[in-house]
């Protein structure tokens, strides 16, 4: 059932089992779990079915460290979460990306990839992927394209890498006729959960304060809570709450809102292939990204990256470097301007929400817009410029990059929210060396080459970086409750009811996309509180009622 939170009569607490807090792929994934199981289960979601400009507003604040999107931007605050602004790239996180290294400062999770593997293989049925399978030589052979060949590498420094890309998956719109018909799940839009209460010693949450934009309130109490609304907002939330607890929920070694993460994402240098008739396709984003190249049911992009033998022997982050087809009229402000044009066409963004700066610069970018829309469109060779690199590397996880409250509220009541990003050592070293390493095995090959440009440690970040909307580290899992927000099974350290979803309790991200390890995680969690409710189920909890309206004191 979705019920509209406006509907809700005012002032009244919702009774149930399980309160999820956020429909994103987090949040949806663990509900689809829940759905027909005899147990009650409310999911609360911000937003509407669909992009509304004043529900967006509430995700305004302020950028205060390197450079980034505005934060309203970076986000969706509708049915279907970020999802609904994803590209669609899918590939597990590799090994060492769960282990501890001593040149990774607060690197390892308290869990391995072993763990997830079962549930990396669940969720390619919930992204809408083909085969569990990402060996590029065997995508290779499926493929089986003259023009879709891989480059020769040595293969023990630099080597070939594939994701599988889901359609993408908009889990607001695929999933919604389940959360329609489920009889023991209540989705409730427009639903802005405000605070989340743990009085007395804050050992367990009683209750969620839910307000609409309208100006309805109500109470959600629950058995279990699950917090899965991204990397920003679960800081900014569990730190509001401060009524019984001064710092925040979850706060008490002060690590919320610490190591937030986002994937670096430079453009520089340049990749030439001696064969580009057989080696450019697979690798070309401008063809991937929209399906240029399939096999099995699913789109397919190659990439490049090093080997963890490499990255351990040269004590270097995980790296992806993306190749990407360049025409005339692609430099960086008109190459932003097609982006934000792109991502309104798309629903994903919309320009009456963009700052000013943005729209003059999509106004004054216009006609270098209309020619490379056209190279890109049609492909035309007159226009072609060669090929760009797009480097993606690990982020370091620090503890001055971070998410806080900052000055002013929205019109919840809410404060803003303010963030700080920031980068370590190793991210500009990373993305150097694994453009000279490419260059090197490429060379050896004689399959091409690499034009090398990348800043030096001691330069400053070019105004050309970016992040990837990757929202990540701030509610961070650890053992140890000095280390960490949550426990190995996503449990908030000293609260017995509170869980989190999502990228927020990523101790390291790697250099992949994190969706698939997000819904991983959110099916991993939707076992463990199953299987806890199915060994200790009472008989009054039953699924002919999803709700019960309880009118509050």
């Amino acid at each position: 059932m979705i019920v509209n939170a406006n509907d809700v009569p005012r002032g009244i607490t919702l009774e149930t089992d399980i309160c999820i807090i956020g429909a994103g792929p987090a949040g949806i994934s663990l509900a689809r779990e829940f759905d027909g199981q005899p147990f009650r289960v409310v999911l609360l979601e911000a937003g509407k079915l669909r992009r509304d400009r004043a529900a967006q507003a509430l995700y305004k604040g302020d950028n205060v460290g390197l450079h980034y999107e505005d934060l309203d931007q970076a986000r969706s605050r509708y049915f279907g979460g970020s999802s609904n602004c994803w590209g669609g790239f899918c590939r597990p996180l590799d090994p060492q990306d769960f282990e501890s290294r001593d040149w990774v400062p607060n690197s390892g999770w308290p869990i391995g990839r072993a763990e997830l593997m079962p549930y990396y293989r669940q969720a390619h049925a919930l992204l809408q992927l083909g085969p569990f399978e990402y060996d590029a030589t065997r995508w290779e052979n499926w493929i089986g394209r003259p023009d879709a060949r891989l480059a020769p590498l040595p293969g023990d420094r630099a080597m070939n890498l594939i994701c599988q890309l889901s359609p993408p998956t908009r889990f607001g719109r695929h999933y919604r006729a389940d959360m329609m018909h489920s009889r023991n799940i209540v989705t409730y839009l427009n639903a802005n959960v405000t605070e989340i209460e743990a009085p007395g010693s804050g050992a367990r949450v009683s209750a969620v304060r839910v307000r609409t934009l309208a100006g309805v309130t109500f109470k959600v109490t629950a058995r279990t809570y699950v917090l899965a609304v991204g990397g920003i907002e679960t800081p900014r939330l569990l730190l509001a709450s401060n009524r019984y607890q001064r710092a925040g929920i979850g706060n008490q070694n002060d690590l919320v809102g610490r190591y937030f993460m986002d994937h670096p994402r430079l453009r520089s240098g340049t990749i030439r292939f001696r064969n580009p008739a057989a080696n450019s396709t697979i690798y070309d984003l401008h063809v991937t990204l929209p399906g240029g190249v399939m096999s099995q049911g699913v789109k397919i992009a190659g990439y490049f990256g090093l080997t963890a033998d490499v990255q351990r022997a040269e004590r270097l982050g995980n790296t992806r470097c993306y190749t990407v087809s360049r025409y005339v009229g692609d430099d960086p402000a008109s190459y932003v301007a097609v982006s934000h044009i792109r991502q309104f066409l798309h629903g994903a963004g919309s320009l009456r929400e963009r700052s000013r700066a943005d729209l003059v610069n999509i106004a004054k970018q216009l006609p270098s817009v209309a020619v490379l829309a056209a190279g890109l469109k049609f492909r035309l060779p007159f226009l072609a410029r060669g090929f760009s690199l797009e480097t993606v590397v690990e982020p370091t996880p620090l503890p001055d990059s971070r998410v806080t409250l900052g000055h002013g509220r929205d019109r919840l009541g809410m404060p803003r929210v303010k963030v700080e990003w920031r980068l370590g050592e190793m991210e500009k070293r990373t993305i150097r060396r694994t453009q000279e390493i490419l260059d090197d095995d490429l060379r050896h090959t004689d399959a091409g080459s690499v034009t090398v440009e990348a800043p030096a440690d001691d330069e400053p970040w070019p105004d050309t970086l970016r992040g990837c909307w990757h929202h990540m580290g701030t509610a961070r899992m650890a053992d140890d409750p000095r280390r960490g927000v949550v426990d190995r099974h996503c449990r908030v350290h000293g609260i017995e009811n509170l869980y989190i979803a999502g990228s927020s309790v990523f101790p390291t991200c790697g250099a992949d996309m994190p969706t698939i390890t997000i819904v991983a995680l959110a099916l991993r969690l939707a076992n463990h509180i199953k299987a806890s409710y199915l060994a200790r189920i009472i008989p009054e909890v039953g699924i002919g009622r999803n709700t019960d309206l309880v009118d509050a004191d």
